[in-house]
């Protein structure tokens, strides 16, 4: 029965309907008068589970609860998590019986929300035990944000299950979006769905791949996803999600890998030459395959003679059924007596080596090799970064000659990247794992992430190329 005007308003205020959520009716959507309204009645539900957490388990529960969960070495410190560690204490931890250090009547397979409302639903608002209840049987799990609606919420996607909801939000919506992740718990009464607790930050797109993998792994030992299968996995869920907010906050270097596999080592091989720069030139000019010989030599130097005395050209080879296009393995540097050959993989160090004894015969003398890993380049950059604010001013990246050389050398990486080997699609090439339902997926979070980085950029990439990607894929 809908109230009077002046009968107390139904969300337990103490106001007045007329000088409460009436306003709300007259204003506001069905759904948003719902939600405050199930918001009001479960406002103060996890002080009161807390404090009969400490009458029912004891005090020595949200200690044991704590270092199951996290671990001797990580206690709940962090804010980040403490929502999801209550979330998880409430609605889905039990104390073992023979293991737990709480009173062994306790140890009875019920979780304290479930008992917490066993012992006193008949006292609460209807609207706050049907809450409760919800939250006792409802998984932790990680949605895709695929809508948002600012000031309002979201439109989220199971990455489990495939369902779709909209969520109410009126905070987080606003930093949320498209293509970000977010870990949740979601509760939903009649047609309305609000978020009972989620991690504190969103996960990038870039990172799905081991959600996937979780996925699949469960999928692999059930028929259907179900809600009741995966409450069962809470602990899994969450482990992965700390485990992702670790990689967030401490990154590692990533292993990158040339197009040949071969992990990305550089290699720079230094020669004497006992020949003319021209020589040496016209012995090594097959290992480009790109150039033609007259945009070759124009970027080359001559000495007062003018004769060439310095020249620089890339050392590719043919692609291969995957790679229709040459590949890019190193640098050939001549200067005067001297041959400097970079390379980016030690297998390829080793092979251009053997073809300098082949192509030049007792003409060039090995001397020796450096060797340098991306981190130790990256570090190294990093001291030259402090002692120069930046490698390139405003003013460089400013120049139209410049930005596109950038917007150049960036096209023809991401071109290629199509068809190099990537860790998070389990080794695959990109053209390779589209051919699957889960490897669409998997490269589908990885351009989502592309596309949020490079909006983020002070260059960001070409549209037009974010779509020949998408195109090329068949993602479009």
């Amino acid at each position: 029965m809908k109230p009077g005007r002046n009968d107390p308003c139904p969300c337990g205020s103490g106001k007045k309907y007329k000088q409460c959520c009436l306003k709300i009716v007259d204003t506001q959507p069905g759904d948003e008068f719902l939600w405050r309204r199930i918001r009001r009645a479960i406002e103060g539900s996890h002080t009161q589970l807390l404090a009969y957490s400490d009458s029912y388990f004891g005090y020595n529960a949200l200690d044991e609860a704590s270092l199951e969960l996290f671990g001797a070495e990580a206690q709940v410190r962090d804010e980040t998590h403490l929502a999801l560690f209550r979330c998880w204490y409430f609605y889905n931890w039990l104390p073992l019986p023979g293991k737990s250090s709480l009173r062994p009547e306790v140890c009875d397979g019920r979780t304290l929300a479930r008992a917490y409302l066993d012992k006193k639903a008949k006292k609460l608002d209807p609207l706050r035990v049907r809450y409760l209840e919800q939250c006792c049987v409802v998984p932790f799990s990680f949605y895709d944000i695929i809508e948002v609606y600012a000031m309002q919420g979201f439109r989220l996607r199971d990455i489990m299950t495939g369902e779709e909801v909209n969520v109410i939000e009126h905070s987080a919506s606003n930093n949320g979006q498209v293509g970000n992740i977010i870990f949740a718990m979601l509760v939903s009464i009649d047609q309305v769905t609000l978020i009972e607790a989620a991690g504190g930050f969103f996960i990038p797109p870039d990172l799905k791949g081991p959600l996937i993998d979780l996925r699949e792994s469960i999928a692999a030992r059930s028929e259907s996803l179900t809600p009741e299968l995966l409450k069962r996995y809470d602990f899994e869920m969450l482990s992965l999600y700390f485990a992702i907010d670790r990689r967030l906050s401490n990154p590692a270097m990533p292993v990158l890998h040339n197009a040949e596999g071969d992990e990305f080592i550089f290699y720079k091989l230094h020669y004497a030459l006992s020949c003319t720069p021209r020589e040496a030139y016209d012995a090594l000019r097959s290992l480009n395959l790109s150039d033609d010989e007259q945009s070759l030599l124009e970027k080359g130097d001559t000495d007062s003679q003018g004769q060439l005395y310095q020249i620089n050209f890339a050392w590719k080879k043919p692609g291969n059924e995957v790679n229709l296009q040459s590949v890019s393995c190193g640098n050939i540097h001549i200067e005067g007596a001297k041959l400097v050959i970079e390379a980016n993989s030690k297998s390829r160090a080793q092979e251009i080596k053997s073809l300098i004894k082949d192509l030049l015969p007792g003409l060039a003398h090995y001397k020796t090799t450096v060797i340098q890993s991306p981190q130790a380049m990256i570090d190294r950059k990093h001291k030259q970064t402090h002692a120069k604010t930046s490698m390139l001013s405003e003013d460089d990246l400013n120049n139209p000659e410049i930005k596109a050389e950038m917007a150049k050398f960036m096209a023809n990486y991401y071109r290629n990247w199509l068809n190099d080997k990537i860790p998070a699609l389990n080794d695959q090439t990109p053209m390779q794992a589209v051919k699957t339902s889960a490897g669409r997926e998997r490269v589908e979070a990885l351009l989502l992430g592309l596309e949020g980085n490079s909006a983020r950029s002070p260059q960001p990439l070409d549209p037009a190329l974010l779509v020949e990607l998408r195109e090329r894929l068949g993602l479009l």
